[in-house]
């Protein structure tokens, strides 16, 4: 097989499941299988002898990136959730695509993992194809193809990889629904449309800060065209040097709450985010733990203990989504606060541009040199203003979405 052949659509057969089918199962910390139900069971194609007590890994696809373990292995070895497309093989070598949601429980990790049909599953499918190949050829380190991962996740405008995860799970769950039939879930439709909001917001984030770092040069340009039109120390001089230092005051303050490590909007998104991933997990645990309900007795598996853990989890995670969210919504509000004390800062910075206005009208600036540098501060004056109050409006908008899920969640 070569590098270019699209793995995704090889000529092995398919194992078939329903979308009305889950998959469940749990293992302990070094991905050894404790228990699991019979979707697992019947699909995989061993016995329960032959699951039972093996690692987890019997049915792993070659053609899964070695990079999506790490990413998973990295999240829930810190105590978080992770969702993540797999392609899995079968006793007989038929391959099977899923959509896992996998949470650390007591003593090891749990997964349930459900069928998949979006067009994001199309295209995460295509990136396997391209890291597999790499892994193949060049024998590429895991967390080469991790950070690969997690650029996709930029590129497509989220602030992280869980955040990417969060929106799969909610498009999979809605596609899902379509596909059985049933009505659309309000809970499922919130999440899909806070992850916009987030995508939305990141997206703002970094074009902001573009349009600030560019904004930087003009000061000096002023002063270059100045020292041309006047005197040292001439009027146009000092306004560059007001702007300029204006202008650093604003850029720090900017800086502390859209780039750098843990700034204010990465918060926002890193707690929504996990708010989001949890809000779809609960949906499919619970889902779960109403089939094992009907489970047949199998030896070496103790449904009322799986049961248990189960309802445990599922009020736990319910918890965990209201504490994710009341934090993310205390940090969308102090977002909000900080883009809108930046905007008042930024009509300092036009009083500074109107002087400069002013004075290139009462200059002789043939060459139009200083009305061009002008005009320059104009577009990205407006540019930042527009992106500031984007970011405010979508930070409220996070904010009220989960307060009222959260004031639903109380009744």
């Amino acid at each position: 097989m070569t590098a270019q052949t699209d793995l995704s659509k090889s000529q092995e057969g398919e194992a078939h499941f329903g979308f009305d089918e889950l998959f469940y199962s749990r293992t302990d910390t070094r991905g050894v299988i404790i228990a699991g139900n019979e979707v697992f069971h019947r699909v995989s194609g061993y016995d329960w002898a032959q699951l039972l007590g093996s690692p987890h890994k019997m049915v792993r696809h070659p053609d899964t990136p070695r990079a999506v373990f790490r990413i998973l292995w990295d999240a829930l070895r810190a105590g978080h959730p992770m969702g993540a497309y797999v392609k899995n093989r079968a006793r007989n070598g038929d391959q099977y695509w899923v959509f896992a949601v996998l949470m650390p429980v007591q003593g090891g990790f749990l997964s349930v993992r459900l069928k998949p049909s979006t067009p994001l599953f199309d295209r995460i499918r295509e990136v396997y194809v391209r890291i597999s190949a790499r892994e193949r050829a060049e024998k590429l380190d895991p967390e080469v193809g991790a950070n690969e991962l997690r650029a996709v996740a930029q590129a497509e405008g989220f602030s992280s990889y869980t955040s990417y995860m969060a929106f799969a799970l909610g498009q999979e769950l809605a596609a899902r629904d379509a596909k059985l039939g049933r009505p659309a879930d309000p809970r499922t439709l919130r999440l899909i449309e806070m992850n916009k909001s987030l995508e939305k917001v990141t997206t703002e984030q970094t074009k902001l800060l573009r349009s600030f770092e560019a904004l930087q040069s003009i000061p000096n340009n002023m002063r270059i065209v100045a020292s041309r039109l006047e005197p040292s120390g001439g009027p146009v001089s000092a306004i560059s040097e007001n702007y300029k230092a204006s202008s650093m005051v604003i850029s720090e303050r900017l800086r502390s709450f859209v780039a750098g490590r843990d700034n204010l909007c990465d918060r926002v998104s890193r707690q929504a985010a996990r708010a989001l991933f949890l809000l779809g997990s609960n949906r499919v645990l619970k889902e779960m733990n109403a089939d094992f309900l009907d489970a047949d007795p199998v030896e070496g598996i103790n449904w009322d203990e799986e049961r248990a853990m189960l309802r445990a989890l599922e009020d736990r995670s319910r918890q965990d989504t209201r504490q994710a969210m009341e934090q993310a919504v205390g940090h969308a509000e102090e977002l909000s606060r900080s883009s809108a004390e930046i905007r008042r800062l930024m009509l300092g910075l036009d009083t500074i541009r109107v002087l400069g206005r002013v004075e290139c009208g009462r200059m002789r600036d043939t060459g139009g040199g200083l009305s061009a540098t002008i005009d320059q501060l104009d577009i990205f004056h407006a540019d930042i203003k527009n992106r500031l109050e984007s970011i405010m409006r979508l930070s409220e908008e996070i904010g009220s979405s989960m307060n009222q899920f959260l004031r639903g969640e109380s009744r």
